[in-house]
Parts: C-alpha cells; sequence; structure tokens
C-alpha cells in the first residue's frame, strides 16, 4: 500500500514523507548547531573584549590610586615641614610685643631728642642775645 487515497494522488507516499521530515529535521539541525556555533563565536568575541576593558579599568584605577598615594604623600610632608599654627601664633604675638616695645622706646628718645632740640635752640637765641649786648 502506498498511502495515497485515490480521490487525491499527490505523488506522496509514506516512505517520501518520512524522507522529506527527515531532511527537514536534518536541515533545521544544521540552521541550530550554526546558530549555536555563531552564538558562541559571539560569545567569546564579547568575553575577550570584557576581559581587555577590565584590564584596561583595572590599570587606570591603580594609576588613579598611585596619584591618590602620591597627593597624600605629599600632605604628610607637608604636615611635618609646617609649622604648628599654635607655634606661628606665639611667634607672631612675640614679634608684636617686640615691635611695641621698639616704638614705645623710640618714641621716648624722639620726645627726649625734640626736648633737647628746643633747650639747644633756647641756649643759641640766649647766646646771640648775650653776644649782641656784650659787644
Amino acid at each position: 500500500m502506498s498511502g495515497e487515497t485515490d480521490r487525491h494522488p499527490s505523488g506522496w507516499t509514506v516512505d517520501t514523507l518520512k524522507e522529506h521530515v527527515d531532511q527537514r529535521f536534518r536541515d533545521q539541525e544544521k540552521s541550530v548547531e550554526a546558530a549555536v556555533a555563531a552564538s558562541d563565536k559571539a560569545t567569546s568575541v564579547a568575553m575577550t573584549a570584557e576581559q581587555r576593558a577590565v584590564a584596561k579599568a583595572e590599570a587606570a584605577s591603580e594609576k588613579r590610586f598611585e596619584s591618590v598615594n602620591e597627593f597624600r604623600q605629599t600632605l604628610t610632608d607637608q604636615a611635618a615641614t609646617f609649622m604648628p599654627r599654635k607655634e606661628a601664633e606665639q611667634r607672631a604675638q612675640a614679634n608684636t610685643d617686640k615691635i611695641d616695645t621698639l616704638t614705645s622706646r623710640m618714641d621716648k628718645l624722639e620726645s627726649r631728642l625734640a626736648a633737647q632740640t628746643a633747650m639747644l635752640g633756647g641756649l643759641a637765641i640766649l647766646a646771640s642775645i648775650a653776644i649782641a649786648f656784650f659787644r
């Protein structure tokens, strides 16, 4: 028996139908294998690109951390070499006190000098009068 009906002869038999379905199954299987292979290749390429990106990011982070460590070292060096604020204020106050003392002494000297200059001026006038009078 060929599997055909007498009313609709189509040329298909059970054997040809089986062969057709098997061929379609094999074609479908090849397509799936090709798609899986392409997917594997794309995944491999993506993983390689991701590994490169991670390596670059790690290198950039390492450089940034080196820069941060250099900055920290600079701050540590500054803290070790700069004068503490309290000590600077004490020294500034001591200088202000010395300046005030010197200013006071100069003011006294200037007033003494002004008095001496006035006295010498007065003596010069008296000497001039005495010389003019005794002539």
